[in-house]
């Protein structure tokens, strides 16, 4: 079975608290946690944010952009 990542881009549009709120409902996350990839990404440019089977990862993906975070698949 193939992996794949779910890549998460800075945007210039979301507000960072929004983008942390956005990760601790649609993965769970703590507050901290959140936060910290929130960070990473805003730093970066970029940041994995799930990995797993297509099909899974195919879901997390649309749930990110229709919260409208900038979200997209890459073979891990």
């Amino acid at each position: 079975m193939e992996t794949w990542n779910v890549i998460v881009w800075n945007d210039e549009v979301n507000l960072a608290a929004y983008v942390a709120y956005v990760f601790r409902r649609l993965l769970n996350l703590t507050r901290s946690d959140a936060t910290s990839l929130m960070l990473d990404i805003h730093r970066r440019g970029s940041a994995a944010v799930a990995a797993g089977a297509r099909e899974h990862v195919e879901l997390t993906c649309f749930r990110l952009r229709v919260h409208g975070l900038d979200a997209t698949l890459e073979r891990a």
